[in-house]
């Protein structure tokens, strides 16, 4: 007979030899040890607790699906909804590394999203569409219902990781500036060029919290440029008291991103590379070249973001 333990194990060694990673930097970013991960190659570990399994599959990049085949193979039940809470405790205890590092699912891109702003200190978003933070509950699940239709839990999974999300970043303003660098013209884009009655909908309501956060939160930057950046990406500056050194995470999602299914195709990088870091942020001092001047008075801004709700 087949022994459990050594198929768990040679499934663990197939995943890490498929991993552009090396093993210390998936233990870095599962939040698990090196050694540990080394006792799970070797079969030696009999009784691998839930949470460490759905930590290294994060970790790994792998799918809800291809985690349900690692939670099969070490003897567990697969995911359920009741899972959810691990997948957010894993954004505490992983990290970024200094690799530049490839995230495959736009779930596990929100994790990484959360690792960094959990993180006090300076956050700048630069994108296409207002901040995901800032969408309505049950947005994500009627814009990514495709994708919800991939596993049981993705909907209620990105949900929550949204939920969790917009707590942070209001926790942040209490204390730190958030800015969002965003074209005026996509945004325009954003709601003028929907043609889905009821994403649209959801979309007007994206904007309007973006007013209610402007009128909430004096640390809140939403700054309007005159040209698209080339990237959108995320930079995060931790407050040196953390001893964290400086996050970036890059993604280009097309606006058609939610039309079609996009599990496993990559969605973005991560990294603490300060190198690669410096020059997003020679790109950020270029966009401050690039800001309506006009919208940097708070009354300006609010008043042309109440005309765009409007239509």
């Amino acid at each position: 007979m087949y022994d459990r333990r050594q198929a768990s194990a040679e499934f663990i060694q197939k995943l890490l030899a498929k991993s552009p990673m090396p093993r210390n930097q998936v233990a870095v970013i599962s939040g698990l040890s090196n050694t540990y991960i080394r006792d799970l190659e070797q079969g030696i570990i009999a009784n691998v607790a839930r949470e460490k399994l759905i930590a290294l599959a994060v970790a790994l990049n792998l799918d809800l699906g291809e985690t349900d085949k690692m939670l099969n193979i070490f003897d567990r039940a697969p995911l359920a909804l009741q899972d959810i809470p691990i997948f957010l405790a894993t954004a505490e205890k992983g990290t970024i590394t200094s690799a530049l590092l490839p995230v495959r699912d736009r779930y596990s891109l929100d994790l990484m999203m959360l690792a960094a702003e959990r993180l006090p200190g300076h956050h700048v978003v630069v994108s296409s569409e207002p901040t995901v933070c800032l969408r309505a509950p049950g947005h994500r699940l009627h814009s990514e219902r495709l994708l919800a239709k991939t596993h049981l839990i993705y909907g209620e999974l990105v949900e929550a990781i949204g939920r969790e999300r917009l707590k942070v970043m209001e926790n942040n303003l209490e204390q730190h500036q958030v800015e969002q660098y965003i074209c005026k013209k996509c945004l325009e884009d954003y709601l003028r060029l929907c043609e889905d009655p009821v994403e649209k909908a959801w979309r007007v309501q994206h904007v309007q919290n973006v007013l209610s956060c402007l009128d909430r939160f004096p640390k809140w930057k939403f700054l309007l440029t005159n040209s698209c950046p080339t990237f959108s990406f995320v930079l995060k500056t931790p407050d040196p008291a953390t001893g964290e050194s400086d996050k970036l995470l890059i993604t280009r999602l097309a606006p058609h991103r939610f039309q079609g299914t996009r599990t496993g195709k990559l969605t973005g990088f991560t990294t603490d590379n300060q190198v690669i870091i410096q020059n997003f942020k020679e790109e950020l001092r270029g966009l401050a070249g690039a800001v309506h001047q006009q919208y940097l008075d708070r009354s300006n801004l609010l008043d042309y973001l109440d005309i765009l709700i409007k239509g």
